[in-house]
């Protein structure tokens, strides 16, 4: 939960130095959600996939934004896939260069590993759905791409809906 909310202010802040704040209000909104999307990213990592994650965050972040900001009238869609594209290729690069080239089996293996311990924990409270154990936990940790996706589509949309709603105007012209 943490990451999504960092990742919702985050892509807020971003969207905020993008459209230039004028007014004290609008700096005090910026410094707000910094902190509170910088406070959530401080916490202790819980490994490779958690650092994966942390920098997934900031990146598609200035990526959402620099987008913004260099097309203003493009709407969310094209903004949000360019993103998510750019920021993927940055962490394809970035991963095998500072982990190394097994970087992408140990995400793997961590996500498995937490697909298996947060089913577990569902087959605890109801043991009949213990038949589906492997299957789930294959198709969670197999799509946590597509999960990192949908989770991120949905806090750049409410981080776009956020600016657009109290902004008077959500990005400034480019200079």
């Amino acid at each position: 939960m943490g990451r999504w909310l960092s990742l919702v202010a985050l892509s807020f802040a971003a969207l905020r130095v993008a459209a230039r704040p004028g007014s004290r209000r609008e700096w005090l909104v910026l410094g707000g959600a910094v902190g509170a999307g910088v406070a959530l990213l401080l916490g202790p990592a819980t490994g490779l996939l958690d650092a994966l994650d942390r920098a997934w965050i900031v990146l598609v972040s200035v990526a959402f934004a620099a987008g913004a900001l260099a097309r203003p009238a493009a709407g969310f869609w094209p903004l949000a896939l360019r993103a998510c594209l750019y920021t993927a290729a940055g962490v394809a690069v970035l991963g095998p260069l500072t982990v190394g080239p097994a970087v992408w089996q140990a995400v793997q293996w961590e996500a498995t590993r937490d697909a298996s311990g947060a089913v577990r924990r569902v087959i605890e409270v109801a043991p009949g759905l213990y038949p589906a154990f492997e299957v789930t936990v294959r198709l969670l940790a197999g799509g946590w791409p597509v999960w990192l996706l949908l989770e991120t589509f949905v806090a750049l949309a409410l981080a776009w809906r956020v600016t657009r709603a109290l902004a008077r105007s959500p990005l400034a012209a480019p200079a």
